[in-house]
């Protein structure tokens, strides 16, 4: 699913799909701030997983985001100029927070046009960053994510969609076709499993409990969300026009 330039989406809300026995037909639900979303980098273990690509002719920031989280920017930045892609985030430290850049070693710009499946793993201070489930680079972090990130929602197609200044937006179009958070796991053999198989054998799965969404792009209701296909109501939604700049 292509995702078009400042036209990103967002996991802000969770839904309360408790009276909906067809998910797909919603014409009405409740919805609430999705705490467990805003709060996932602060887990002692997690897996994300993307697939995605950034074709030759996109239109895009020159720093665009694939995926991440506003104010002090932080997620998966692909640099046009450079044409290196890395995961960045900021980290609490006194008296000032510290910024932290793991670049993939392995991909390259071919990679990037053509697609390529990336994968970070927390484990407690370890970050690993794998391409196509191969490990490409590890650091350790000394100190926690900073705070900023327990403020906001996460984001397909940018860092943030009303950002100040606007040079922290990181807007990008974007090819998407999977993205899945895994919590309580370190092991890259889960990422790939779901990433592989189809939706109604993810079911059987010792950890399909920690699944915290996963999106394979293929499956929206009738209001134009992409439906989450773990046990939970994390829909992505496109970002109304008003909150983007």
């Amino acid at each position: 699913m292509i995702i078009n330039y400042k036209e990103p989406y967002w996991v802000k809300f969770q839904w309360d799909m408790s009276t909906h026995h067809d998910h797909q037909y919603v014409t009405e639900f409740n919805k609430s701030d999705n705490d467990i979303i805003t709060n996932f980098l602060y887990e002692q273990s997690f897996i994300l997983t993307c697939e995605f690509k950034i074709g030759k002719n996109y239109k895009t920031d020159e720093l665009s985001m694939v995926f991440g989280k506003s104010g002090k920017n932080m997620g998966l930045c692909y640099n046009t100029l450079t044409n290196k892609l890395s995961f960045d985030f900021w980290v609490k430290k006194e008296p000032d927070d510290e910024f932290i850049t793991i670049p993939f070693n392995t991909v390259t710009q071919e990679d990037v046009e053509k697609g390529i499946v990336i994968t970070i793993i927390k484990n407690d201070d370890k970050v690993t960053i794998y391409k196509n489930f191969e490990e490409d680079n590890s650091i350790k972090i000394e100190y926690k994510f900073c705070d900023d990130y327990k403020r906001s929602g996460l984001f397909i197609g940018c860092c943030s969609p009303s950002p100040h200044p606007l040079s922290f937006a990181g807007f990008t179009q974007v090819d998407i076709n999977h993205f899945s958070i895994i919590l309580n796991s370190v092991n890259i053999k889960d990422s790939k499993s779901i990433f592989e198989k189809e939706s109604d054998t993810i079911l059987k799965h010792r950890f399909y409990d920690n699944i915290l969404c996963l999106y394979d792009f293929k499956t929206t209701n009738n209001l134009n969300f992409i439906y989450d296909e773990s046990k939970n109501s994390n829909f992505l939604e496109k970002i109304p026009k008003e909150f983007v700049v």
